[in-house]
């Protein structure tokens, strides 16, 4: 029997999403502390080794899944910084609201806590800002995280969007 590589690679890439897909979820319901390696895998139906065969961590699953989503949401050149600014953070406003306000919640906990998983998206976040922007990064990183935070403090009860869009009207210019 000839071996076939081409379907362990599909079977380990579907495996890999599975994983992402399933830790995911029981972070939004259960919180990240409350999630354990051996609970993802065993709700994913995958082994532990395979789980370690794509990350090193749980903390290194939310850094390739933040990196992973999060690119997909960057313009090419072709457009203004303005464009590349606003879509990356409306998106990300979007992204993180279809998450779920239990999930953000989290996040920022973590966030105030100092713990690694909640500065790995402040981290992507400053940097990515920091080269369309460059000093004026803190502004904007203030305003999107506050817009965000507020969302979480009144239980989804303003919307983060409305405050970032007002928001980048001062940068208009950059059109």
């Amino acid at each position: 029997m000839k071996y076939n590589n081409d379907s362990r690679i599909i079977k380990s890439n579907e495996n890999k999403k599975r994983i992402i897909e399933v830790a995911l979820k029981l972070i939004n319901d259960n919180g990240y502390d409350n999630v354990s390696v051996a609970e993802i895998t065993k709700q994913a139906g995958v082994s532990k080794g395979a789980f370690y065969i794509h990350f090193k961590s749980k903390e290194d699953l939310i850094e390739q899944e933040i990196n992973l989503f999060y690119d997909d949401l960057k313009l090419d050149d072709n457009y203004s910084t303005y464009e590349r600014l606003e879509n990356f953070l409306l998106k990300s406003i979007d992204h993180i609201m279809e998450s779920g306000l239990k999930m953000a919640q989290g996040w920022f906990s973590h966030s105030v806590l100092g713990s690694k998983y909640g500065n790995l998206k402040l981290n992507y976040d400053n940097e990515y800002i920091k080269s369309l922007v460059g000093n004026s990064v803190t502004e904007i990183i203030s305003i999107y995280y506050g817009a965000l935070n507020l969302w979480c403090f009144t239980n989804g009860n303003i919307n983060p969007k409305d405050i970032v869009i007002n928001y980048l009207k001062k940068y208009e210019e950059l059109k």
